[in-house]
């Protein structure tokens, strides 16, 4: 299962394995516990291997304060052998925290690496928390935030060796994370940030819905002088001006368009693509609707629309289909988030854009909103959305077919 290709392995939250190595380390993960504690959207499991769980279970309280000044409950810890919890954390969690020497987190960890698109944030700290190191996966999984911030709350070092952070430059792959932004290609980064690094020229070029890319797009070319717009692709190849030095220079696309990826990986192949996630589909069926109706309309309003499936943030529907099978395979198959909302929620899509949406009286009757689809597609917009500077519109009406509807919305 690809990171780029989920929102998160919880769907409300940050998944957060922690395993401490020695019966020191487990001082150290209690504190953790107590920082941890304070985060609503943290899901946090503590492990540790069965020789040292006698002293977990003498721990006392940690004088580490909740945020009500409250003493944080002494972390739960289950038993588990370090290749085993390794394992099941590459599969489950979105950070790895090991406690203990880095050699042995690195030795257990070297089997299961894939890619930095997939792999979670691995961070070490010694079982003093004088060190925060980050390892893995650093920039996309997000260790390298995650341990800037442990080590604040810890009053410890972190210690960050990724190139574009000790040379206090952006890195494209934190920026494109931090933004909903999935990396098409993973290996082109490098391009970008030894671009940036040795200041030489990088050409952004937008072509997207809604409004988000393009003021993503304005934010990058400010961040960092290497970064200048394009207006023209054509321009880049042609060499129109004489900073256009034909099709291997530096160059960012973002893009919500299947098409243009495909012309910019046959054209560009250095160049790094990015995709907005701005886009929310909302679907409605019958009750237990085959999986073949509901994936085959899917994928006719991403044909209709020239959309890549990846700029769909979530999938949307009532709360009457949360449990619908076809539903449910298709946010798996493509590996998106999959929402539900009540009716009562549903009727408040007016209130987060100024489409009009159809009405039927049967849906209503059923499913208690006149209209899913629509409705779904907006609420799932507004949950998405992250500042109200951001409208909603829908890009797909209501379309209908054997038994199932579709919409989607942009913001």
């Amino acid at each position: 299962m690809k990171r780029a290709d989920r929102v998160k392995r919880n769907a409300d939250g940050l998944r957060i394995y922690v395993m401490a190595f020695t019966a020191a380390g487990l001082e150290t993960a209690e504190r953790l516990s107590g920082i941890f504690s304070q985060q609503k959207n943290a899901e946090v499991r503590f492990f540790a291997p069965a020789r040292i769980m006698e002293a977990a279970d003498d721990l006392e309280a940690s004088v580490a304060a909740r945020a009500s000044g409250e003493p944080s409950e002494p972390p739960a810890f289950s038993s588990s052998s370090l290749a085993e919890f390794t394992s099941h954390a590459f599969a489950e969690a979105d950070h790895i925290i090991y406690i203990g020497a880095a050699g042995i987190a690195v030795r257990a960890i070297a089997p299961n690496i894939k890619s930095k698109d997939t792999d979670p944030g691995v961070i070490v700290m010694d079982e003093k928390a004088a060190y925060v190191i980050p390892i893995l996966s650093g920039h996309i999984g997000g260790a390298n935030v995650l341990a800037l911030d442990l080590a604040r709350a810890l009053g410890a070092q972190a210690v960050i060796t990724t190139a574009t952070d000790v040379n206090g430059v952006i890195a494209i792959d934190s920026w494109a994370t931090e933004n909903c932004m999935k990396i098409d290609r993973i290996g082109n980064i490098k391009h970008i940030s030894s671009a940036v690094l040795e200041n030489r020229k990088v050409k952004v070029y937008t072509q997207c819905r809604g409004s988000f890319a393009g003021q993503k797009a304005h934010e990058l070319t400010g961040l960092h002088k290497s970064f200048e717009a394009l207006e023209s692709l054509e321009s880049l190849i042609l060499g129109d001006s004489p900073d256009s030095p034909g099709s291997d220079v530096p160059l960012v696309v973002m893009t919500d368009s299947h098409s243009l990826i495909e012309d910019v990986r046959k054209r560009f192949p250095e160049a790094l693509v990015l995709i907005p996630c701005v886009t929310f589909a909302g679907m409605g069926c019958r009750k237990d609707i085959d999986f073949l109706p509901a994936e085959e309309l899917f994928e006719q309003a991403l044909t209709e629309l020239d959309l890549d499936v990846r700029a769909i943030r979530s999938l949307n529907s009532v709360d009457l289909k949360k449990d619908e099978k076809a539903l449910l395979m298709l946010a798996e198959k493509y590996g998106i988030e999959f929402k539900t909302f009540s009716a009562e929620e549903l009727m408040e899509a007016e209130l987060h854009t100024d489409a009009k949406m159809s009405h039927s009286e049967l849906v209503s009757r059923v499913a208690g909103a006149g209209n899913v689809c629509e409705r779904a597609a907006v609420m799932g917009a507004a949950m998405g959305a992250t500042g109200s500077e951001f409208g909603i519109y829908i890009i797909m009406k209501k379309t209908k077919r054997n038994g199932v509807t579709i919409a989607v919305s942009c913001i």
